[in-house]
């Protein structure tokens, strides 16, 4: 809980203000089942459903799948996945496609407003994802004013790919709207980005489960508590009573 008066609020994105996680995951499957087809003759799926991809990039989810490969290889069978031919290639037209139909936290909007409107904060979205899974978003429900371009901050695109737990995305969000770390709020979904908003040094603090599959909610919950969230919300709606309650007044 932060004692230093709150003028920010810093969300994450896919699983917390979009459900776009999953469709990035469903594409990202679909982009690498593909391509094992291609270079092995299958599509490689006992494989592709071991892979972490939950708030991954997909470098690093293609990292993991060469490796996972590669162990089973000799050395002198290795192979070398063109990951970035794949992301530019194949994952990008595909998502820009396929992100449109995501669907947004129940809520979002009228939380946006009472937190600008009403408690006069600041919004920003700090995100790993590229800003491609955001901005069609943006523009198709119509946030794109309450949170414009330069609110937008991609770990991937600003910060040379130092993905979050690396906390140099807050700390660039921070320096960006012109505030300490600690006059922010974090909220997340994942235990990455909860571990780089503590190192960050983000004063307050929100776990966000709303849009996880409801028979993870509660492993999920205790995993960012356990991350560092002061508090966990199962309902967007939740969150502006939650930063009244758990934030220093205005003096």
């Amino acid at each position: 809980m932060t004692t230093t008066q709150l003028k920010e609020v810093f969300f994450d994105w896919d699983g917390t203000i979009a459900h776009t996680e999953a469709v990035s995951i469903a594409v990202t499957r679909r982009v690498l089942s593909n391509y094992a087809n291609e270079a092995f003759g299958k599509p490689m799926t006992d494989v592709i459903d071991g892979l972490d991809m939950r708030g991954k990039d997909f470098g690093q989810i293609g990292k993991q799948f060469q490796d996972v490969i590669n162990a089973g290889l000799p050395k002198d069978a290795q192979i070398t996945i063109d990951i970035e031919d794949l992301r530019i290639n194949k994952l990008r037209p595909e998502t820009r496609v396929a992100i449109l139909n995501a669907h947004l936290a129940p809520g979002i909007g009228e939380t946006l407003a009472e937190l600008q409107d009403d408690m006069k904060l600041g919004v920003a979205i700090v995100s790993n994802s590229p800003r491609l899974r955001i901005q069609p978003l943006l523009d198709k429900h119509g946030y794109n004013e309450r949170i414009p371009a330069p609110r937008l901050f991609s770990a991937f695109e600003d910060v040379a790919g130092k993905l979050k737990e690396d906390p140099a995305i807050y700390l660039l969000a921070a320096q960006k709207t012109g505030i300490a770390p600690a006059e922010a709020a974090a909220v997340e979904d994942s235990v990455t980005g909860m571990k780089a908003a503590v190192s960050a040094g983000i004063g307050l603090r929100v776990g966000f489960t709303g849009l996880a599959d409801p028979a993870e909610a509660a492993a999920l919950k205790q995993a960012l508590l356990d991350a560092g969230a002061h508090t966990v919300i199962d309902n967007m709606r939740d969150l502006p009573k939650t930063l009244k309650r758990l934030s220093a007044p205005a003096p």
